[in-house]
């Protein structure tokens, strides 16, 4: 008996062990690209699915174009191959689905198999090797890679879906004409405008993390209290309460409160909405465009998205994303100002304009970023658009002052199907592209695509070259000022910074490799050689009378060695420095999730005489812990906060508000990243006591800073 009749012979004693009530049904249509085999393979297998109630359409590929042109057609739900393979390798298929970003199951399809053959295919990416004289497992497999499938399906489709409906109750609520806000336990994690207007508050920065008693008057806060108490207790979905709100300014007002239960950001909250006797409705027009360009914002940009992916989630609608990145933008910025570079802006959007046909999008989402939706399936196609953009834009030209500027860039690309992840997912995706290129070229003008094989051979290549590095001790130490700004010191400041240096000793930024070190050997191994060659730098510094003190950091793996304190009392001896020289740097996040060994840590160098300073300040949800566990000398806020209020996205009174409650507890507060002459005016009124970033200096090898000048 040949081999397909004894296939489909044997198919209805397979049905009739695994077709029961009970399993759930599969979806009807079964489409599914056969590779290698003819029909003397193919037809048994159809009929195979069709008796177990499935509706299977395959096609027969035996080209490696027809095999691509065939995934960017539609949505494929298996991939049946051959192991007799002809012009279309096996590895070949292997290598364009996950390069293409597809979730596909393979089946290897064999005349006989042993242990290693089998061994091998798994290894190699195959989601089963099955003899075809196997039906009974044949069909078991392939019903349980179509139920796993349509699971994977179901839940992209239903992230999508709560997506978009997250995104839609966010907007509804922005707009409502009540005041709405999300109560977690007994603080605000959410107001809408309309909330901040009743209490008479300009944003929602005010007003995050407050305890809601503090809203209303003082003869009702028991009263809420037990409310809430109540609500929680008894598990109940709405309650109806009425009390005085008391604005910012101390007036009040009479409203109605409604509690439910709802979600927020993915967890459980209650939903308070409030409606005074007076309602009143505040709409927001979003605009669409860039201001500067005339292109798409990134609030356009970010809608279309999820549009783009719901429609490729629903099969046949694949299309490529193009990142943009201008190269060297802060050198440029600092060259020719903000106005230049809304030049240079222009001129690139006029550029994207005359080259990509309107059916495609360009969108502006920030200053140095353009985006393209290409609206074709073929990542040929966009690699090619993309590598025309990169040379059209290196070609041309911006006058600035009357003076000639080229600019450069560097191209992402990723793929839009329906295995895509949500919209930020996806662009952070064709961004690290983008900087993988500019990293490998040393300063950009190229274009990459976004694949998972080469995104983890990347990662696999940085270890390897961090593993070298730490052996070799191929590091490079740099030095950036901490200037005071409201505190009278006779010591001069910088935190120190390490690079790591490729085989060829150009430096790369610790963006690439910091995110590698996931071996706490290697943390510690790195930790230690920066605090040595750290206390080498100072030591030099003393002997030649400079007054200098040292922020150095320590990773989370570091906080765990035991043995680290002890050799760091050695080698402060062996140095002969005053220990009050350095300040350890420890992360709120690291700190956060080792909380015990931090504190143990900041107590064992505090008995040394060294300082401690709590970094990234105010990022982590358990913040007021951690500042209440380690004494802290120095606390550094996160670098994000400055950026809000450099961009006017932050109220000077909110941050002048929490420095003056770090300063209160007798903290020394220091603002990074501090990049331009529009934050300077803010960070002088907020009291805080010491500033760092590029406008002061960039790191350097030397300790040369005149602090005097400023």
């Amino acid at each position: 008996m040949s081999d397909a009749n004894q296939l489909s012979s044997k198919g209805d004693d397979a049905l009739a062990d695994v077709d029961s009530g009970e399993r759930r049904r599969l979806r009807k249509n079964v489409h599914i690209l056969f590779l290698g085999l003819g029909p003397k393979d193919t037809d048994p297998i159809i009929s195979l699915l069709r008796a177990a109630r499935l509706a299977p359409r395959g096609r027969q590929i035996e080209h490696e174009r027809d095999f691509l042109e065939a995934l960017s057609e539609r949505s494929w739900d298996l991939v049946i191959c051959s192991p007799n393979e002809g012009e279309l390798k096996n590895s070949r298929v292997l290598h364009h689905l996950i390069r293409l970003d597809k979730d596909i199951p393979v089946i290897l399809l064999t005349d006989d198999i042993d242990c290693s053959r089998a061994v091998k295919g798994l290894k190699e990416g195959m989601r089963a090797v099955i003899t075809k004289q196997d039906s009974e497992l044949l069909l078991l497999t392939l019903q349980n890679e179509l139920e796993g499938l349509e699971t994977r399906r179901q839940l992209r489709m239903a992230e999508s879906r709560l997506s978009d409906a997250e995104r839609r109750c966010q907007e509804l609520m922005e707009v409502s004409s009540h005041g709405i806000a999300c109560l977690d336990g007994e603080r605000l994690i959410y107001v809408n405008p309309c909330f901040c207007h009743l209490f008479g508050y300009e944003d929602n920065r005010s007003l995050l993390n407050l305890p809601l008693e503090q809203l209303v008057i003082a003869e009702d806060r028991e009263e809420l209290s037990e409310q809430l108490r109540a609500f929680k207790d008894a598990r109940r979905k709405d309650m109806l309460m009425q009390l005085s709100g008391e604005r910012s300014d101390g007036s009040s007002f009479v409203a109605n409160l409604e509690m439910e239960e709802a979600r927020y950001n993915g967890q459980t909250c209650i939903l308070l909405t409030i409606r005074p006797d007076r309602q009143f409705r505040e709409l927001q027009q979003a605009a669409q465009q860039d201001l500067v360009t005339g292109l798409y914002n990134r609030q356009f940009l970010e809608h279309s998205l999820e549009e783009v992916i719901q429609r490729a989630l629903d099969g046949g609608h694949d299309c490529n994303l193009l990142y943009i990145s201008i190269d060297q933008y802060n050198i440029i910025r600092s060259e020719i100002g903000f106005e230049g570079c809304d030049q240079v802006a222009r001129d690139i959007a006029d550029l994207l304009r005359k080259l990509i046909n309107r059916a495609h999008l360009i969108a502006r989402p920030s200053d140095d970023i353009f985006v393209v939706i290409f609206r074709d399936p073929s990542p040929d196609k966009s690699m090619k658009l993309a590598r025309r953009l990169c040379e059209a834009i290196a070609d041309s030209h911006t006058t600035v002052n009357n003076t000639l500027l080229h600019v450069t860039c560097s191209i992402g690309v990723t793929t839009i199907n329906d295995n895509s992840p949500r919209p930020d997912e996806l662009v952070s995706r064709a961004r690290m592209a983008a900087e993988s290129m500019r990293n490998r070229q040393g300063g950009g003008n190229g274009v990459k695509l976004y694949t998972v094989e080469t995104q983890k051979a990347n990662d696999s290549k940085t270890a390897r070259m961090l593993r070298d590095a730490v052996k070799d001790e191929r590091f490079r130490l740099l030095f950036q000022p901490v200037v005071a700004l409201h505190q009278e010191t006779d010591i001069n400041h910088y935190e120190v910074l390490l690079r790591l240096l490729d085989p060829d000793n150009r430096e790369i930024s610790p963006n690439i490799f910091l995110a590698t070190v996931d071996h706490a050997d290697l943390s510690i191994q790195m930790d230690r050689w920066v605090i040595q060659e750290s206390l080498r730098e100072l030591r030099a510094e003393m002997e030649s009378g400079k007054r200098n003190r040292l922020f150095i950091s320590i990773t989370g793996s570091t906080l765990l060695d035991k043995d680290l304190v002890g050799w760091l009392s050695e080698t402060l001896r062996e140095f002969r420095l005053p220990a009050d020289r350095i300040v350890f740097q420890l992360s709120e996040t690291d700190v956060s999730s080792q909380l015990t060994a931090a504190t143990e840590f900041a107590r064992a160098v505090k008995e040394l005489h060294c300082h401690i300073c709590l970094k990234h300040f105010g990022t982590s949800t358990s913040y007021k812990e951690v500042i209440k566990a380690i004494p802290a000398d120095y606390i550094k806020i996160d670098g994000s906060y400055v950026q809000d209020l450099a961009n006017g996205h932050s109220h000077d009174k909110s941050f002048r508000r929490m420095v003056e409650q770090l300063n209160g507890m007798d903290r020394i507060t220091i603002a990074p990243l501090v990049e331009g002459t529009k934050v300077m005016s803010k960070l002088w009124k907020s009291g805080v006591n010491f500033i760092q970033g590029y406008y002061l200096q960039p790191p350097r090898e030397r300790m040369d800073y005149d602090f005097f000048e400023h």
